[in-house]
């Protein structure tokens, strides 16, 4: 029997990380590509915890690029790991995989809501319209951002609603200004009960270790369970995987537990997503005994400086083509936020993620138990 005693962990909790036969789909190897890309691109810019949502991400990049052209669509769908295949076939993909799983909406829950929040009296193309649609479900919704603060409201509203009251006040109003004039956002939401839950009387007060070294006392769940496991080594780094599966097999949560003498930082650096694929085909099931953190963590990030890195530039700038969406000339991407709710306990997890792009028009140089929710606005 394995103990795998978690008082120093990295969390690798991707919202689509799939189980069984969904590892090995096309859309599942794309996902974790792109998110190890994004999850080290976020690392270089941010030195504490990192929650993330790469699904979320995907989503409102991928709304995007339903509307982009030439440089602007080949930097996204390069990053997005997209074969060369015609604009939308990928998203017949993801359309094809929600499908599947509102079939089984019994064992967990799980909501995908889109919306376009278009400035009134601005000209969006039809078939831009349509293909939200058709691939996203995405509603169209106008409004008056002169008012920011009245549509902030309103978005805010949205998106608490869609998930489950775990994001709120996602939009301030300081987020738009008098050029912007589409609000892209997407919100997705999952709760799911653990295939074997923990038993509330076996948490205890335990020490769990900080990243500089530091002891602190938080509640640490314990159960005994068969699973699939995993002692891998790699680059003298020794480490443990353990997946732990949501009720119904769809989801898993995957934990990485590094030796007691491995840096973190260095452990993260050597992520790969050949590396996660590889767990999936070569971890076993075993007995393991497991002590877990129970905790609650909420961040909000900028991800703009991680898209850079990741060279997805042009939808930045004012020469960017965005012309799929609309004629209106100099359209761009001016942000592309994200907040994340997550939360362990020892019935499940739950969290939430919150995803955007603001776009803008250039003028005179101006310019969210698992749980998500993102926003992508476009100003002009």
């Amino acid at each position: 029997m394995r103990e795998v005693k978690m008082d120093k962990i990295l969390l690798w909790s991707l919202l689509l990380t799939f189980s069984g036969s969904q590892a090995s789909s096309p859309l599942a190897q794309r996902n974790t590509e792109f998110a190890v890309d994004l999850y080290q691109a976020v690392c270089l810019s941010h030195k504490n915890n990192i929650i993330i949502s790469p699904f979320g991400t995907t989503l409102a990049l991928g709304m995007v690029q339903l509307g982009a052209k030439g440089i602007t669509q080949q930097q996204i769908r390069q990053s997005l790991k997209f074969q060369e295949t015609s604009t939308g076939e990928e998203f017949s993909v993801l359309k094809s995989f929600f499908s599947a799983i509102s079939e089984k909406k019994q064992e967990f829950t799980f909501n995908l809501a889109n919306a376009l929040y278009l400035q009134e009296g601005f000209t969006v193309k039809e078939q831009y319209l349509h293909d939200n649609k058709e691939f996203f479900q995405s509603a169209i919704k106008l409004v008056d951002f002169q008012n920011a603060k009245a549509c902030a409201e309103t978005i805010s509203t949205w998106v608490e609603s869609k998930t489950d009251g775990k994001i709120k006040d996602i939009f301030s109003g300081e987020e738009f200004g008098p050029l912007t004039r589409l609000v892209l956002v997407n919100a997705i939401y999952f709760k799911g009960d653990w295939k074997q839950k923990f038993r509330k009387e076996d948490t205890r007060l335990m020490n769990f270790t900080q990243k500089y070294g530091a002891a602190v006392k938080i509640p640490m769940m314990k159960t005994l369970l068969r699973t699939k496991y995993g002692y891998f080594s790699e680059s003298s780094m020794n480490y443990q995987v353990l997946e732990l599966p949501y009720k119904g097999d769809e989801f898993s949560l995957i934990i990485i537990l590094p030796a007691e003498d491995v840096n973190i930082e260095e452990m993260e650096k050597l992520i790969t997503a050949h590396q996660i694929l590889q767990w999936f085909s070569e971890m076993q099931e075993e007995e393991v005994e497991i002590s877990l953190p129970r905790f609650k963590v909420e961040q909000k990030l900028d991800f703009k400086e991680a898209l850079y890195s990741l060279n997805i530039t042009e939808i930045f700038s004012a020469g960017c083509d965005l012309s799929g969406i609309t004629d209106s000339s100099e359209v761009y991407v001016s942000q592309v936020m994200q907040q994340v709710f997550f939360e362990i306990n020892e019935d499940g997890s739950e969290a939430a993620t919150s995803t955007g792009r603001t776009n803008d028009v250039t003028a005179s140089h101006e310019e969210g138990l698992e749980e998500m929710s993102a926003y992508t606005s476009l100003r002009s």
